[in-house]
């Protein structure tokens, strides 16, 4: 049987291992709020990269574009020096130049546009490479958290079976 002191003892030791309990049991709440923080900011990185895929692929179509507008364009130069050679012919060849000449601003301005598009291409694989690289360390973060939660939940579960002994104990 059990002393006074004894008992008083194990009472002292099951409340204190109580607020070791509780407090755990805070960090724990806290570690899943980072854990759910964490998870919404990897669904955002996923739909970035899907954006980042698409604008991938409007890139290799407007490349395809660019190419048959130089195309078209070195096209548009031929047919302007032959409408040099024939604007010595007459009026009706100045009109037709001056038809191709519109054409070739007209080519130059979106040769222009899609170089700008190439441009914030560019940007965009900054921001994918940026992305990739805070995915990396939001990735490394969140295997060190997991990594904690199921330390914390060893140590919980320690815990409550030294509690539980302990209890066992005073009601024996």
């Amino acid at each position: 049987m059990l002393t006074a002191q004894q008992v008083q003892k194990i009472i002292s030791e099951n409340e204190f291992l109580q607020v070791q309990l509780d407090d755990i049991n805070l960090l724990l709440r806290e570690r899943e709020t980072e854990l759910l923080k964490l998870r919404e900011i990897a669904k955002n990185s996923i739909s970035l990269k899907s954006t980042i895929e698409q604008n991938l692929e409007e890139l290799s179509y407007l490349q395809h574009q660019l190419g048959k507008k130089q195309q078209t364009l070195q096209g548009s130069y031929k047919r302007e020096a032959e409408m040099e050679k024939e604007l010595l012919v007459g009026i009706k060849m100045e009109r037709a130049y001056f038809d191709i000449h519109k054409k070739f601003e007209s080519s130059t301005a979106q040769i222009l546009d899609i170089t700008g598009q190439l441009d914030e291409t560019a940007d965009v694989f900054k921001n994918l490479r940026d992305a990739k690289k805070k995915i990396a360390s939001m990735q490394s973060e969140l295997d060190i958290l997991n990594e904690e939660k199921e330390f914390l939940h060893y140590e919980n579960s320690k815990l409550k079976k030294r509690l539980e002994s302990l209890q066992q104990q005073i009601n024996d």
